[in-house]
C-alpha cells in the first residue's frame, strides 16, 4: 500500500466513524482544464444520501478551486469503495469543511 493510499484510507475510515456518512467522489470533467480527470473525494451527510440528484457537482474548495468542474461518479458507505474509486494516479483527496 503507498503512502497515498495509506492517507486515504486513514481520511475515509475518520470521515465514516460515525456510521451515517458516505463519501463522495468527483472526477474533473473540464477538458480545457489542466486537472482534467483528477478525482477528489468528499465526506455527505446522511441527510445528503438521497440527494445525488442534487449533489452532482463538487463543493467550491480552496484545494479544487470551482467545484461545477467536478461531477459526482460515485457514492460510498464504505472505505474499500471509496478507495477503489480512487485507484487513478491523479487522484487525491480534497476536505470538506
Amino acid at each position: 500500500m503507498t503512502d497515498k493510499h495509506e492517507k486515504w484510507t486513514e481520511t475515509f475510515e475518520r470521515w465514516l466513524s460515525d456510521g451515517e456518512s458516505w463519501i463522495g467522489v468527483f472526477e474533473n470533467h473540464d477538458l480545457g482544464h489542466p486537472d482534467a480527470g483528477r478525482r477528489v473525494a468528499f465526506c455527505f451527510d446522511v441527510d445528503d444520501w438521497d440527494k445525488g440528484t442534487t449533489t452532482t457537482h463538487a463543493p467550491d474548495h480552496k484545494e479544487i478551486g470551482l467545484g461545477w468542474r467536478y461531477l459526482l461518479i460515485s457514492k460510498h458507505r464504505t472505505v474499500e469503495g471509496a478507495l477503489k474509486a480512487m485507484t487513478e494516479d491523479r487522484c487525491d483527496i480534497s476536505l470538506a469543511g
